[in-house]
């Protein structure tokens, strides 16, 4: 009687392959800090149900990426319903909100409609990378009827949901922004 009796022998091999995977991916993913799919900065959108202001978080997909600059500007007063083209052109960014060396970027409106413009930039001794894009959005309804937020974006690359019924179970939306360029250092 012999060991491949009891245990066969392609799931001795499955199983030393899984156990170097595991050993080995936190290790390629932290070489160098190089841009990668940690570092892909994305922009969260919420609101509570009934509440009149919008929430934006922009941050690292990964747990915790320090970002070099987070830039945020909105632009409001711009006439969309959500149901047509955003005009963008006509579109004027008001100050912008800037941070350094930052984990994410926080911001809260009132404005509805509102177009935001970001940019992060990750900066390391492994590389760098901007992430950026232009979006619009809109609430339609109300409380007692039910909300609507509308979504649209100028930056190709960004998926966005052209409608999302506000509530608990759909927010808050979580959109990966584009990556606008990648470099050494």
């Amino acid at each position: 009687m012999t060991i491949g009796d009891y245990i066969p022998w392609p799931f001795v091999g499955v199983t030393v392959l899984l156990v170097v995977f595991i050993l080995v991916t936190p290790v390629l993913l932290s070489i160098g800090s190089a841009p990668g799919i940690t570092t892909e900065a994305e922009l969260i959108v919420d609101r509570v149900v009934g509440e009149s202001t919008l929430h934006f978080y922009v941050r690292a997909l990964g747990a915790a990426e320090r970002y070099a600059t987070i830039r945020l500007s909105l632009a409001d007063d711009f006439g969309w319903d959500g149901t047509h083209g955003v005009p963008w052109s006509s579109l004027s960014w008001d100050s912008w909100t800037n941070e350094t060396d930052t984990l994410e970027l926080d911001l809260i409106t009132g404005a509805n409609p509102v177009a935001v413009n970001v940019t992060a930039l990750f900066v390391s001794s492994g590389g760098s990378a901007l992430y950026a894009g232009v979006l619009a959005f809109f609430v339609a309804g109300s409380s007692a009827s039910g909300e609507t937020l509308f979504a649209a974006s100028e930056t190709s690359g960004i998926a966005v949901p052209a409608s999302t019924a506000v509530s608990n179970a759909t927010l808050p939306l979580t959109i990966l922004l584009a990556t606008a360029s990648t470099g050494g250092v």
